[in-house]
């Protein structure tokens, strides 16, 4: 299902005048140092309370007026400051109350978008190029919208929610093979994806049940390639069973675990050493699945006689020299290490 993009009117001010030359003395407190102005050379950035401190190894400095009231960088940290509009040097976000401001130090200026007057905040992982254009986009999370700051066409757009949703945490990624990342939502029984590219909404059903995108940090591929095709795909945790969703065809693979289970750390890579990642499964009962999205199957790995019900995972390591990875596992009642051949299934002690 496809839902059209609605412009949000918003409040565009470009500050001439803001920035104001500073005393070389007045630095305040560091924030952190980035090239603010293209020439390859760091600017330091310090907050003196109601403004920011830019100041250059030149010892020049600017002053920019930020809020009388309370401020703080989006993600309250300096990652965050990174090149939002495609010119040279990188500029800073700031959450300023009802609005986000973004300091051009290039060209001196700043900008103001009205966000939301209730509680808002950038989603992890989402300052992020989402149209395949130079400069990256903000994606925000407001209570009864999702909105997408533009810096380099000075402009924000509304995209209405209803219910409960959830933007997968880090799970902004290239879904489609098309320049720009795609947002996938968790909104209450339905997987979203929102393309900001094409202006356009995906809705697909998942459970009225409990769900979710897997997107645990410890897990750093939940959003990969899983079938050697163009554009990542999605993994969605439900009870008892793993569905994989491909944004590209809109189709959803569900596949069978029939026990309680946990994806292992880091364990959606390579086992085959065919393209696309697999996703290997720790089962309530001990034993070891690996789903394998590319060819539609799942694998069981009886750890009985061998690495046992009570085991903990070593590392990943190519054991034999033939692409893919074997699985490093310790039986924790015997002290005693064992490796997973994925390829044939067999497990040999060390």
């Amino acid at each position: 299902m496809t839902r059209s993009f609605h412009a949000l009117l918003f409040s565009l001010a470009c500050m001439a005048g803001a920035w104001l030359p500073g005393a070389a003395s007045a630095q305040g407190v560091l924030m952190g140092s980035a090239d603010l102005d293209g020439d390859g050379i760091a600017e330091t950035v310090y907050n003196n309370g109601s403004y920011i401190t830019v100041k250059s190894t030149n010892g020049s400095s600017y002053n920019y007026q930020v809020s009388g009231g309370s401020w703080a960088l989006l993600y309250g940290n300096f990652t965050s400051v990174q090149d939002l509009d495609g010119s040279p040097g990188a500029e800073i976000p700031i959450n300023i109350g009802g609005a986000l401001m973004v300091i051009n130090h290039n060209s001196r200026s700043s900008y103001n978008y009205q966000i939301s007057t209730g509680s808002w905040a950038a989603s992890p992982g989402g300052i992020t190029d989402l149209n395949g254009v130079a400069g990256n986009e903000i994606v925000i999370v407001a209570s009864d919208s999702l909105k997408i700051v533009d810096h380099r066409a000075r402009s924000t757009s509304s995209q209405p929610m209803s219910g409960t949703y959830a933007i997968a945490v880090y799970g902004i990624k290239d879904l489609d093979g098309q320049p720009g990342a795609e947002i996938p939502i968790a909104n209450g029984s339905a997987l979203r994806v929102y393309n900001y590219r094409t202006r356009s909404m995906s809705s697909t059903p998942v459970s009225s049940g409990s769900w979710a995108i897997c997107n645990d940090p410890g897990i750093p591929n939940c959003v990969s390639d899983l079938n050697g095709t163009a554009g990542a795909e999605l993994i969605l945790i439900l009870p008892n069973y793993i569905s994989v969703y491909s944004y590209v065809t809109g189709s959803m693979s569900n596949y069978i675990i029939n026990a309680q289970y946990a994806i292992l750390n880091d364990g959606v890579r390579p086992f085959d050493g065919t393209a696309g990642n697999e996703i290997a499964v720790a089962r309530s009962d001990g034993n070891i699945n690996i789903v394998y999205p590319r060819t539609g199957t799942v694998q069981y790995i009886n750890g009985a006689g061998t690495f046992g019900t009570w085991w903990s995972l070593l590392n990943y390591a190519n054991l034999d020299g033939v692409a893919g990875d074997e699985i490093r596992v310790r039986n924790n009642g015997t002290a005693r290490n064992y490796r997973i051949y994925p390829r044939s299934g067999s497990v040999v002690a060390e």
